[in-house]
This record gives structure tokens, C-alpha cells and sequence, in this order.
């Protein structure tokens, strides 16, 4: 349902906010529906406002929240950074465990060797003899953890 506008209304809302009601505005809210129900809501909201006005709350002091966004910046900068030495790392300590469990056999005939001295009792464990190629190994260690790497940086970046 459409009403039209009271061609009253903004002075009725201007009176209603100072408080300063001519005679002819007055007798005009008293007969009109629509200016009088106004006349009630600006004369509560103004009420508020002066209310919220008179409150004083200081403002925070920007010096803690400017530290915090500097720091959570240059925390962010430094993850970015050290993403691929991470990678890194992790591709190196793989390829190194990789590379001693080519070795463990041949490891522990040595260990076997060297403690057969002290009459000591350890259990027999045959390792096979060839347990791959150790550069095999190490070539696919990396491709597999280059590849993890690569789609870290590129989908890690999308999200």
C-alpha cells in the first residue's frame, strides 16, 4: 500500500529535533496521522542520540593495534619465505632416510662384525643384499617431494 508523503514532514521533523513548534506546525502534527507518529520516533531517536553523545568513551590507543598488524604481516612474510626451505629440509631428511635404509644391510654385517668380538648373542636378521639402486631411490624421493613442494606454493597461494 502506497501513502504519500506529508508535504509537511521535514519541518515537522526539524521542529521535532529543536523543539521549536510554530502554531500552524502544531495544530497540523495534532490532525495528522503520519506527522504525529513521526513526531514521536524523532523525539526518541534525537533523545538517544544526545544520550550516546554524552557518553565518552576514548578511543583505543593505535599504537598496540598498528604493532599487532606490523607483526602479523611480518609473521605472514616470513611463512612465505621460509615455505621453500622447509620443503627443502624435508626433501633433504627424506632422501637421507631413504639412503640409510639402502645402507641398512650393509650396516648391520659391519655392526655384526664389530660386536662378534664380544661374544655377544644377536639374532641372525638376513637383510636382502640389494635393496634398490640408491640414486633410483633418491631420484624418485625428490621427484615426489618436488612435486609435493610445487603444489604446495601454487594451491597454498590460492587459499
Amino acid at each position: 500500500m502506497n501513502q504519500k508523503a506529508c508535504p509537511y514532514e521535514d519541518a515537522v521533523v526539524a521542529a521535532a529535533r529543536s523543539g521549536n513548534w510554530s502554531s500552524e506546525l502544531s495544530a497540523h502534527r495534532n490532525s495528522c496521522l503520519s506527522c504525529a507518529e513521526l513526531t514521536l520516533v524523532v523525539t526518541v531517536l534525537a533523545r538517544d542520540a544526545e544520550g550516546l553523545n554524552s557518553i565518552e568513551k576514548p578511543l583505543p590507543n593505535p599504537g598496540p593495534i598498528w604493532l599487532r598488524a606490523h607483526l602479523a604481516s611480518r609473521e605472514r612474510d616470513f611463512m612465505r619465505a621460509t615455505r621453500a626451505i622447509v620443503w627443502v629440509q624435508r626433501a633433504t631428511i627424506a632422501a637421507v632416510i631413504s639412503l640409510g635404509l639402502v645402507f641398512v644391510p650393509r650396516l648391520w654385517d659391519l655392526f655384526k662384525t664389530a660386536f662378534s668380538r664380544f661374544a655377544l648373542n644377536l639374532p641372525t636378521v638376513d637383510f636382502p643384499r640389494t635393496a634398490g639402486s640408491p640414486l633410483l631411490v633418491f631420484m624418485i624421493c625428490m621427484l615426489v617431494l618436488g612435486g609435493l613442494a610445487l603444489w604446495e606454493l601454487t594451491v597454498a597461494q590460492e587459499n
